[in-house]
């Protein structure tokens, strides 16, 4: 027999278009829908559950390992996700000793409970053994979410989401099921980058009560000096290239001035003048006096960020744009709960005494911020701002919270023996987390990751951890 390939290739190119268009008209709205339910359902902690018969079996088991494997973000944990046909030995042995139709149910009642989703996928929407699982599922306060075709068949009225593949052909619908699934995972990957949630990497120790909570400002409170890197950083970088026997790249410079304004952060803004006068004479050149560096880096800062100031002190910024989310609520919850609240800085006192006024908060540290007490000194270091604080407190480390987004803070807390919690907090968006504050606290020794006070409530949680 002779095939001719053009006329295979038209077939082909005709089958596809049209498969696309299938899938081009589907209900994205109903698609948006689901992913939110499948991510409510994630934040809650609870199961999402797959079935189907023959082809949708695959796309149901296939779904499975999108949602754990495929929905991890940053190396989290993806869904809780099981389907309910992938162990040939079970699904035989409950056909075979009760019904095939009972087979799902079985399952389901043994596994499932309130708060988890049955996900099933049914061209026809009549199988009797998904319409059964569905029925269980319905009674027992479990989601059931439908992938269906043509009409929805008997599904459709179970389902509390559904989305329908708009045609009559079975293998156009099982087509269309599979780019809905894995459309799925892409959005809510997308979607969950900005969700992080709290990261406890260690809990308290057992009987632990907390009294005390430590704050850092800039970028744990304050975003007021948001982008200061940005104007430190390539300032040095001018320095260093302008050295007469500067022989490094760029890209060289560039690392080595990034590491050390890092690894010197939560240091007053001397220490980072004062080293890289120290990098000016490993290229051969004379440094000016530390203080000629800071007062033209401030001079730049203060560039950047007087007219949000200016918006604060005018009506024009409300405090809440210039704060890092959720600051407002986790403070008054703490200072609700009993707990002393303390804000320390390696900031020049007057400069966040003035910042904390403006945001509002004054009010709820009052005497208890602490700020660097000599802008010329090298001896007011955060760290003993926050030994200050806890010495005339009689603040243990036992007894002490800690939230910061600096090295050094969260490092001193934790040598201490008090529960550091690094605030990771993607201060340009205001949403997710910065993956490299992550890495570089983690290191440093914290015992848990946030992305901001949002979720103050699990927050507090997490101060009573040992006490509810």
């Amino acid at each position: 027999m002779n095939i001719n390939s053009t006329n295979l290739a038209n077939k082909f190119s005709s089958y596809l278009t049209d498969t696309a268009e299938v899938i081009r008209k589907s209900d994205m709205k109903a698609l948006s829908d689901i992913a939110l339910k499948l991510i409510e359902i994630k934040q809650n902690g609870g199961i999402i559950f797959t079935s189907g018969n023959g082809g949708s079996s695959a796309t149901a088991s296939h779904m499975v390992n999108d949602l754990t494997k495929g929905c991890r973000v940053h190396g989290r944990e993806g869904f809780r996700a099981i389907c309910l046909s992938d162990s040939s030995t079970l699904v035989t042995c409950l056909a075979n000793d009760f019904s095939y139709e009972e087979a799902y149910q079985i399952e389901l009642k043994t596994l499932g409970k309130k708060g988890d989703a049955l996900v099933v996928y049914s061209g026809s929407g009549n199988s009797p053994n998904v319409v059964t699982a569905a029925r269980y599922a319905k009674d027992a306060g479990i989601c059931v979410i439908g992938f269906l075709g043509r009409d929805g068949g008997k599904m459709k009225e179970l389902c509390d989401l559904y989305i329908i593949a708009p045609t009559d052909s079975m293998e156009q619908i099982e087509d269309a099921h599979m780019a809905y699934e894995h459309a799925l995972t892409v959005v809510m990957v997308d979607t969950l980058s900005d969700m992080w949630g709290m990261e406890i990497l260690k809990l308290p120790q057992k009987n632990r009560s907390f009294k005390s909570a430590l704050f850092d400002f800039d970028g744990t409170l304050s975003l007021i000096r948001e982008g200061w890197q940005q104007i430190m950083i390539p300032y040095f970088c001018e320095l260093l290239k302008a050295a007469p026997n500067n022989h490094d790249s760029d890209a060289d410079i560039e690392v080595c001035v990034t590491d050390f304004v890092d690894r010197l952060t939560g240091k007053q803004t001397i220490f980072q003048c004062i080293q890289v006068g120290e990098e000016i004479k490993k290229r051969g050149g004379i440094p000016e006096d530390p203080l000629v560096y800071k007062t033209e880096y401030l001079r730049r800062l203060e560039e950047k960020i007087k007219d949000r100031k200016a918006g604060l002190k005018n009506g024009g910024i409300s405090p809440e744009e210039m704060l890092v989310p959720g600051s407002v609520k986790l403070l008054e919850k703490l200072k609700d709960s009993g707990i002393s609240i303390y804000c320390a800085s390696g900031t020049d006192n007057g400069a966040v005494l003035e910042e904390a006024k403006l945001l509002g908060l004054d009010k709820y540290f009052g005497k208890n911020i602490y700020g660097a007490l000599d802008e010329h000194a090298t001896d007011c270091t955060k760290e003993l701002v926050i030994k200050r604080i806890l010495s005339e407190n009689k603040i243990t480390g036992e007894e002490l919270i800690s939230f910061g987004d600096g090295y050094v803070e969260i490092e001193l807390i934790a040598n201490i023996g008090g529960y550091a919690v690094a605030v990771a907090t993607d201060e340009v968006r205001k949403a997710g987390i910065n993956e490299w504050k992550r890495s570089r606290l983690t290191q440093a020794g914290a015992s848990a990751v946030i992305p901001d006070f949002a979720d103050a409530d699990r927050i507090i949680g997490l101060v009573r951890y040992w006490e509810n």
